[in-house]
């Protein structure tokens, strides 16, 4: 069993081969113990020429770095060992990268010492001419096929890689410790950029690359070393804050102007491209799965939820880039609305639900949300155009598919912004409940009457008990104002009025029976309250008993009236007569 597990260990080792890498780190380590500032060794004595030059260190990278292109190739042409020289392309990155980082410590040290910009402009294109033309070789010494469109994104990351830190250095630049900050927050950004560079290559499709000159199939060629390239723009996000921040740190490890909110812009130009994939190669799965997980980036773009938040250069810079730009959840918001937006006019139905999601989140989370470690949503009534942009939208997707609900939709999103705009309008907003309810109906009166859909007929169905509703809640609201308004007596009788009204034009029995049970709740409540009002009211002695008496009498009258049938001779004639004018 031992030897079993023995062999098996064997064959992983065999078949994945990980010398080369692990020679490739000891190389890199090596090096940089040989030629790091203030160390004695046995090969340069301290203050010598050879210890303290930049160049010494770079050569030796570079010669690590054309080993492992060489051996990738001969390993290739002679032998095709694709598994070992997958592992030695993606080395070769690793090189180029380490290059790259490497100069950060190098090139302060440089510019301290010598103060010289043409030695600083000179290694930086060196190193730069040497990336390119390593990878070209490569390329060309595997035979491998990769379109122009592949092949200038790639060059751009190494020219964003090698020539980004020269923007950082004050020396050559003379930004202020401010200005450098904002540029070194701005690395991913450009990265960003640079990834959208890949739209020409995805719309070349995965029958573009088929016959690459490798054995691997789209997408593993090409997008594998891109996958790379990714994590290394992440990594050298937050290296290019620890070797160029000029203020100070608190001491702490972590405590830098770093934030992963700051990778969010490249994060998402990546969600974009994995869209733009699963649009083009018909992978519905892939598409589905990036816009259900891009409300993540939000949790990303939070500031403050990372363990260093409390850390004093960490605090300080994210409330001033809060403060003097936008928040990163507000921009994130933005740029996932933009997503969904996207997503949905290439005619993704999952990313409208993303979009209304991302409008209506926007507002209560304002450019200036989160702005401190104890803050959350900055809801503002003046930042309500999200939902109005939503509610014009639905109204338009309504009727252009004549859906009555996504009017409705729309009709209520664009109530509530014009119910919040009154907000700081105390007069105005005291009457904001009463003519909501009112315009509510109204909107379900039309709906009911434009379309012919089930959400239609719905309103139709329920439009007369609704009504029933808002003229009792009307006359409560009425009720409760101090001193007792005019419309109290008023308003009543014009909904009574109003739903014999529509009884007439909807030819709706039920309205007609809402406008009798409103009259006669109406009279038993001024029946009971006129009564009140007469009997605690100071009147002169005798008028009310004469009052009384011709209540009563009239009450008399009326049952006599009924005894002798007088009322079903009046009813009968109105029906007859109805019955000739119909005939």
């Amino acid at each position: 069993m031992a030897r079993k597990g023995s062999r098996g260990y064997l064959s992983v080792l065999y078949f994945h081969n990980p010398f080369y890498l692990i020679s490739t780190c000891l190389f890199v380590y090596g090096l940089k113990l040989l030629f790091r500032s203030g160390n004695t060794n046995v090969f340069f004595e301290s203050g010598s020429v050879a210890y303290m030059e930049p160049w010494g260190l770079m050569a030796g990278l570079a010669g690590v770095t054309i080993l492992m292109c060489v051996t990738a190739i001969l390993i290739v042409r002679f032998g095709k060992v694709w598994e070992d020289a997958r592992s030695l392309v993606l080395i070769v990155l690793l090189m180029i990268l380490a290059i790259s980082v490497s100069f950060d410590e190098l090139i302060n040290v440089l510019s301290d010492r010598d103060n010289s910009r043409r030695h600083l402009f000179t290694m930086f294109w060196v190193s730069l001419v040497f990336a390119i033309a390593v990878t070209e070789l490569l390329l060309r010494g595997l035979q491998v096929r990769l379109t122009a469109a592949y092949r200038l994104p790639l060059f751009g990351f190494m020219l964003l890689f090698f020539l980004w830190p020269l923007g950082l250095l004050t020396e050559v630049t003379g930004f202020t410790a401010e200005q450098t900050r904002w540029l070194i927050i701005g690395f991913p950004c450009v990265a960003a950029i640079l990834t959208m560079s890949l739209v020409p290559a995805i719309q070349q499709g995965s029958a573009a690359v088929k016959d690459n000159g490798t054995p691997w199939s789209w997408p593993l060629f090409p997008w594998t070393p891109f996958v790379f390239i990714a994590l290394a723009v992440c990594f050298r996000s937050y290296s290019l804050t620890m070797s160029f921040d000029p203020i100070i740190a608190s001491g702490h490890y972590w405590d830098t102007i770093f934030g992963v909110y700051q990778l969010v812009p490249f994060l998402l130009a990546i969600l974009f491209l994995l869209v733009q994939i699963g649009l083009k190669e018909n992978l519905p799965r892939l598409t589905s799965g990036v816009l259900i997980a891009a409300p993540l980036l939000l949790v990303l773009a939070h500031p403050w939820m990372v363990p260093w938040r409390g850390l004093a250069v960490y605090s300080r810079f994210t409330a001033t880039v809060v403060a003097e730009f936008a928040s990163p959840v507000f921009l994130t918001l933005i740029g996932l609305t933009a997503l969904y937006g996207w997503a949905w006019a290439k005619g993704v139905r999952i990313a409208e639900l993303g979009f209304s999601g991302m409008l209506l989140l926007c507002t209560i989370v304002g450019p200036r949300a989160f702005g401190s470690s104890g803050s959350s949503w900055s809801f503002s009534a003046t930042f309500i155009w999200p939902a109005l942009v939503l509610g014009i939208l639905n109204v338009a997707i309504g009727v252009r598919r004549a859906s009555s609900f996504r009017v409705a939709v729309g009709l209520v999103l664009a109530a509530g912004v014009g119910s919040m705009s009154v907000q700081g309008h105390p007069d105005v907003a005291a009457w904001r409940t009463f003519v909501a309810i009112h315009l509510a109906f109204v909107l379900l009166l039309c709906l009911s009457r434009v379309f012919n859909d089930s959400f239609a007929r719905l309103c139709r169905e329920i439009g007369p008990l609704v009504l029933f509703c808002i003229t009792m809640t009307g006359c409560y609201q009425l009720a409760q104002r101090q001193p007792l308004h005019v419309w109290f007596a008023v308003y009543p009788v014009v909904m009574i009025v109003a739903a014999f009204v529509l009884g007439r034009l909807c030819r709706d029995a039920d309205y007609t029976a809402v406008a009798y049970t409103e009259g006669a709740i109406l009279g038993i409540i001024s029946a009971f309250y006129g009564t009140y009002l007469f009997l605690t009211a100071k009147l002169v002695a005798g008028l009310k008993q004469i009052v009384l008496a011709v209540v009563c009498f009239i009450g008399g009258v009326f049952i006599s009236i009924l005894k002798a049938g007088l009322g079903r001779r009046i009813r009968l004639f109105f029906i007859k007569r109805k019955r000739q004018t119909t005939s």
